[in-house]
């Protein structure tokens, strides 16, 4: 009987213990073109740094089947071509910030490597706001819902 009271309040510990990570989402595109040229879109109101983590997702039809290559920056769809996307986005002092392409998540994940090595340190100044994320890749893609995600992971 002690065991398991204590194996159900470990349990209920971890529960709550997580419940601290709650991201903050914005859908700030329904669906999103790209060719060479730099796609914009102008979010209102601003996007703004409100935690540890700032990332951009697009969603791509296929996720499961592409693949990321980080020792070059770029994705591989599902037919087996390479596509390199750059994204960046854009303070309302006009300020430029490159993401990097991190990895698959709920769609092609792209973030800001920090120059602080400190691994609680924000990627960006807490309070930013980004009037534009500029978007484009080196081959034609659709791509389906475009979305800002902050978050700290600790």
């Amino acid at each position: 009987m002690y065991r398991s009271t204590k194996v159900i309040c470990l349990f209920v510990l971890l529960i709550f213990a997580g419940c601290n990570i709650k991201p903050t989402v914005r859908h700030i595109a329904d669906s999103i073109q790209m060719d060479k040229e730099w796609t914009e879109i102008h979010p209102t109101p601003p996007l703004v740094v409100s935690e540890q983590v700032q990332s951009i997702s697009i969603e791509m039809p296929n996720l499961p089947d592409w693949e990321i290559r980080p020792e070059s920056a770029s994705f591989v769809m599902p037919g087996g071509a390479e596509i390199t996307v750059e994204v960046e986005l854009v303070a309302d002092d006009g300020t430029h910030f490159t993401l990097n392409s991190v990895g698959l998540g709920p769609g092609l994940m792209f973030s800001h490597r920090p120059q602080d090595p400190n691994p609680k340190a924000p990627q960006l100044p807490l309070g930013m706001a980004f009037t534009t994320v500029r978007m484009r890749s080196d081959k034609p893609i659709q791509g389906g819902r475009v979305m800002w995600i902050c978050i700290t992971n600790y």
